[in-house]
């Protein structure tokens, strides 16, 4: 079994046993692998740094099995005691960090296991954890709306396009709270364009975040 299998494995054999959301959490870990993708133009990141986003995604909820209060605290907590093996410290010190800023505050350096990384980490962290918060607030309502995703950067915003199979009021009003991060970190507003293929006739409506 190869490093990458033997990763994966550790990473869903940690999301069962906290009984994880396998829908919301793979849905969120495909649309932050292709946000990834799309935005490398300007993360300039590899895809070493795409596959512990997607980690983080798949463990970014795990802390409802100790409360829904503070599950992002919890989730980084339980990463961290957690020996995962086949991850480095550094490794799994990024997806912690990762999985723990998906909502609320942003990264500080009073935060201990946020101080505690090298400078460089950090700016992975920085930049994983941001995408990550669009994703996680594209399927807010947890029922994989989005079927389809591509972005257009622009020089003071990103465009993402969007096919979904509902109307995504949810994920809207989401991702005008968790849009926070990306903005302050890539200097750019997010914006959505929704083609819903619920309707007969169906229209790009940007909707600006």
């Amino acid at each position: 079994m190869s490093g990458s299998d033997l990763k994966s494995d550790a990473i869903l054999e940690l999301a069962r046993r906290y009984h994880y959301n396998a829908q919301h959490a793979h849905q969120v870990e495909c649309l932050a692998g292709t946000l990834f993708m799309e935005l490398q133009p300007l993360h300039r990141l590899g895809a070493e740094e795409r596959k512990l986003l997607e980690f983080a995604a798949v463990l970014h909820d795990i802390g409802y099995f100790v409360t829904s209060r503070g599950h992002h605290r919890h989730a980084l907590q339980m990463i961290m005691l957690e020996p995962l093996t086949p991850f480095t410290r550094q490794e799994k010190g990024i997806i912690a960090n990762v999985a723990r800023y998906h909502r609320k505050v942003l990264p500080t350096i009073e935060h201990t296991a946020y101080a505690i990384l090298t400078i460089d980490d950090r700016v992975k962290v920085n930049l994983l954890a941001s995408i990550l918060r669009l994703a996680d607030a594209l399927d807010r309502s947890h029922q994989s709306l989005v079927t389809e995703l591509s972005c257009d950067i622009r020089h003071d915003h990103i465009m993402i396009h969007i096919t979904a199979t509902g109307d995504m009021v949810e994920e809207k009003l989401a991702l005008s709270r968790k849009a926070d991060m990306f903005q302050e970190i890539f200097q750019r507003e997010v914006q959505l364009n929704i083609r819903c293929t619920d309707t007969p006739k169906t229209e790009l409506s940007p909707v600006m975040i």
